[in-house]
This record gives structure tokens, sequence and C-alpha cells, in this order.
């Protein structure tokens, strides 16, 4: 996977294979360790033509959520993804725990609403 990221600190999710390879179980390293998962993954489903993407303030939304890892998914780049997580809209989100898929989020209607989601499941939020 590229440690490429996009202007919002995302890291960039270039194709299903990536995606699918952050669900698999993790395999021994060199030295003998297992590789770890990030405690809480979220993929944030776009496009660069969507002005509801363009809108959500995602820099406010990382910010607030150091405990996560996060990729941006561009649906013209990786279409497969997004019907994969049954999700039929952006901006969705996809959240992931320890390598299992945990729930999905369409039609996030700004920073309040994506944080709120993520704290109902969970995930440490602070103040932004």
């Amino acid at each position: 996977m590229t440690d490429a990221k996009d202007p919002n600190g995302m890291m960039l999710l270039p194709s299903h294979e990536a995606f699918e390879a952050m669900l698999r179980p993790r395999r021994p390293t060199e030295d003998g360790f297992l590789g770890t998962y990030a405690p809480w993954t979220v993929v944030c489903f776009s496009a660069s033509w969507c002005g509801p993407c363009k809108r959500l303030d995602k820099k406010t939304i990382v910010a607030a959520t150091p405990d996560v890892q996060w990729y941006a998914c561009d649906i013209d780049e990786n279409n497969y993804t997004l019907p994969y997580c049954s999700l039929k809209s952006i901006p969705s989100f996809a959240l992931i725990k320890d390598g299992t898929f945990v729930d999905t989020k369409s039609g996030a209607s700004g920073v309040t609403d994506i944080l709120s989601w993520l704290a109902s499941k969970g995930v440490p939020i602070t103040k932004v």
C-alpha cells in the first residue's frame, strides 16, 4: 500500500486490493512479529467533482480523531470498493476496527455529523 497522503492527511487508497489488504489477517514479518492493524481505520469515499465532498472539512475530522488511520478513496480511480461496502452515494465512510469491517455512513452533512457517528461506535474523539 502507498504512503502517499491527500491534502487532508488521509492515506490514498488506490485500489480495491489495497482495501482488502486492510481486512486480511496479519502475517508474521521478517523479524517474527505479527504486523499490526491500526485500532481504528476509516475509508472516506469521495470524488473531485462532488460538491458535498468538497465542502466537508476533512482536515478537522482527521485532527479530531488521532487514533484513526484515515484513507481517501476517489471513486473515479477505485470504483469497486464503494459498492463492495454496500454504499451507493458520496461522501460515504466505512469504519474498520482491528481489521474487521464495522459500519458505514452515507450522506454526511458535516463535521459534527461524522464525529457523532464515530463516537457512537466507540471511536475516541478529541476537541477541535
